[in-house]
């Protein structure tokens, strides 16, 4: 089978436009994903903020210490 040098220029020109059309396209979806994990953790962050946020009429203190003893039953 003969190929002219036409033939194979067009054919390594393709093979170029094919890879860097999937490279740019590889690109986007790591950078689309990459800003999702970044807003979805943006998000979490908010919603444990709200969670912790304090009420009316919240006494407690969370101090990170072990509680040995400290609390109190009271009968009802």
């Amino acid at each position: 089978m003969k190929t002219s040098f036409k033939t194979l220029l067009l054919l390594a020109a393709f093979g170029a436009f094919a890879t860097v059309s999937c490279t740019e396209s590889q690109e986007n979806k790591a950078e689309n994903t990459t800003d999702a994990a970044i807003n979805s953790t943006g998000d979490a962050v908010d919603s444990v903020q709200a969670d912790m946020a304090t009420e009316p009429g919240d006494t407690a203190v969370v101090s990170g210490q072990p509680v040995d003893g400290a609390v109190e039953e009271t009968n009802k």
